[in-house]
């Protein structure tokens, strides 16, 4: 049976994140951190979840990563970079903030200890982060594939995920760069996201439909342009 695409760089991102997980806030998810602090099967089972995730991932990761190439190899090819470039760009910016402002404190605990606990468990996390991302991005394409047939709303999901994905990255770069409008930094943020959904979406609603153009008029071009069909 075939497996929808992105699901295996989202089975190996997510299988990491748990390993970090069990080993940071020994819990699954961060909204009960330390849940299985105080039971050590807890946090080997959140370990083992995380290995076996990681192992099912990596065994079909090639179709995921061949798929991510032939986007990129497109015109449009970097609209399809975005929601990489906003989780590195949330990594930067949160590294920033923390590291800058003595009054900065990252409400995330995973984000929290992965800075804590140094380089190497901070690189593993952020490379988590970029592979949840990158399988996102195909998994969102296949459902707006399945979901909507007409070729302009495809792209819809894609469009609203890049939008989803930035309010934090927004958020956190208006907090940064404008202290003084910190208190406006939700606000601005949902704005922001909102407009780069509909900035992305139209761009590749129309990047689509130039090259569906394009392949509707190479026939008549070669047809109607070859000089040797004249006399």
């Amino acid at each position: 049976m075939k497996i929808p695409p992105g699901l295996s760089l989202l089975l190996t991102g997510s299988g990491l994140y748990w390993i970090l997980s069990s080993q940071l806030i020994a819990s699954f998810t961060v909204i009960t951190p330390g849940i299985f602090s105080s039971n050590p099967n807890g946090v080997l089972l959140v370990l083992v979840v995380g290995i076996l995730s990681t192992g099912t991932g990596l065994w079909n990761i090639n179709d995921d990563l061949n798929g991510m190439l032939a986007l990129f190899d497109r015109m449009d090819g970097w609209l399809y970079l975005i929601p990489l470039l906003l989780s590195s760009g949330d990594v930067i910016v949160t590294l920033i903030g923390l590291s800058s402002s003595s009054g900065a404190v990252e409400l995330n605990p995973q984000v929290a200890s992965a800075v804590q606990a140094g380089s190497p468990i901070l690189a593993a996390f952020t490379i988590s982060y970029l592979t949840l991302s990158a399988g996102l991005t195909l998994l969102v394409l296949h459902t707006g594939q399945v979901l909507f047939p007409s070729r302009s709303s495809r792209f819809l999901p894609f469009g609203m995920i890049c939008g989803a994905a930035s309010f934090g990255f927004l958020n956190n770069l208006i907090v940064l760069t404008l202290p003084p409008a910190s208190g406006f930094s939700i606000t601005g943020a949902a704005f922001g996201a909102i407009l780069l959904s509909v900035v992305v979406f139209a761009l590749l609603v129309r990047g689509d439909n130039r090259l569906t153009k394009i392949i509707r008029e190479i026939p008549r071009l070669d047809i109607s342009s070859n000089p040797l069909t004249s006399d």
